[in-house]
């Protein structure tokens, strides 16, 4: 039997007895211009809960209208419409709202707590995704709540809470090295002729450049008299998809210096070029690309990787030989070689100081930024 209504006390707030027996009390804010409702099983219960949700509110601790929105909702909004993303972040954005978050998929925007998203990240780590993966997570959710809370559709971001983003694990006792040191160098520069393509490895090697503004280089933007290299665009590759656009930030945008030996590199580079698509390609204009394939396309993204390992792999085979030859001539056995690791390109070092002037990149010292765990999300919320 559904209990009989009862009128409230005071005429503090309207208050009313629903149906279910739960009590709703209300109040219209001038302040606030909203009229502000609370539910509890008891009208005293009501009261106390509509000013403490009052406080809270005028404190900007919470908001006066609870959003009615989902968070994939929102976030499938936040990513087609903000400003300053490319399409190669977009992209890489709903895959990531679509494989990752899915536990946050159906939640009220003012439901996701700092502990939800604890809890997601903590799921993440138990399911062997990795550090970069969870960090890309965190820079999404935290963008879509910023702007949530710029809307006013939550009070507070509780992806900006101190301590939620999540920390890579800890390294093991021998952690994979950030660079090759210079004897490492020197036998990858030795492999170089020896491999197709291989002139890029070694132009990134003594230019730091990036592996996508390496790609994206075209000859226009080399001065041979200056001795410099401007970087205009880069060139990267996410599921799949190549992209090829403007560097994502004016620092991004600077002329990298060029050395006597890297000027020469690109004198023979120009020549083997042009002579190779004029015997494979004659009726075809000559490429803009500086390291093109043989038909006048810049090379895919990983087909740099797919180089570095067949230079490495030829500079150990150089190292085991001569470990070979010092055993004949002296009668012992076979020492063992430390064989130089596959890095990731992502790593950009100056090898040789001498080399250039550009700053702040010191040998076997200096990580990519677009690697390094502290950096959260650019100015206009793309990933770094």
């Amino acid at each position: 039997m559904v209990p009989k209504r009862k009128k409230a006390k005071n005429t503090q707030a309207n208050a009313r007895q629903k149906p279910s027996g739960q009590w709703e009390v209300s109040r219209s804010l001038k302040d606030i211009g909203k009229r502000i409702y609370a539910t509890a099983p008891t009208e005293a219960k009501a009261r106390k809960l509509l000013d403490l949700k009052i406080a809270a509110i005028r404190k900007g601790d919470a908001v006066a209208t609870r959003p009615d929105v989902t968070f994939h909702a929102f976030a499938e909004r936040v990513i087609q419409d903000r400003e300053g993303l490319g399409r190669r972040t977009r992209d890489l954005y709903t895959t990531i709202l679509r494989l990752y978050l899915k536990p946050l998929h159906n939640l009220k925007l003012d439901e996701i707590k700092p502990e939800t998203l604890r809890s997601l990240y903590a799921r993440l780590r138990r399911d062997d995704y990795s550090d970069t993966v969870r960090r890309h997570c965190h820079v999404l959710v935290r963008m879509v709540l910023e702007t949530a809370r710029e809307d006013g559709k939550i009070a507070k971001n509780p992806a900006a809470v101190r301590g939620i983003r999540p920390k890579p694990e800890r390294g093991d006792d021998n952690p994979v090295p950030l660079a090759y040191t210079r004897s490492q160098v020197e036998l990858l520069l030795r492999a170089v002729p020896e491999i197709t393509h291989g002139e890029i490895i070694e132009f990134l090697l003594r230019t730091g450049m990036r592996r996508g503004e390496a790609l994206a280089l075209k000859w226009e933007a080399v001065d041979m008299v200056g001795a410099t290299a401007e970087v205009r665009a880069t060139r990267s590759m996410t599921l799949g998809t190549i992209y090829e656009g403007s560097p994502k930030t004016p620092q991004s945008r600077r002329k990298v210096p060029l050395s006597p030996e890297t000027l020469r590199l690109l004198r023979d580079l120009k020549a083997k070029n042009r002579e190779r698509q004029a015997a494979l390609y004659p009726d075809e204009p000559q490429s803009p690309y500086v390291f093109p394939l043989v038909n006048g396309k810049p090379p895919r993204p990983d087909n740099v990787r797919r180089t570095l390992r067949q230079i490495v792999d030829r500079a150990n085979e150089s190292l085991l030989e001569e470990a070979k030859r010092r055993a004949a001539e002296t009668g012992a056995t076979v020492e063992k070689t430390d064989a130089i690791p596959l890095l990731k390109m992502q790593v950009y070092l100056h090898v040789f100081k001498q080399d250039t002037t550009m700053p702040n990149l010191e040998l076997d010292m200096k990580p990519d930024p677009e690697e390094d765990d502290s950096e959260e999300e650019n100015a206009d919320g793309s990933l770094s």
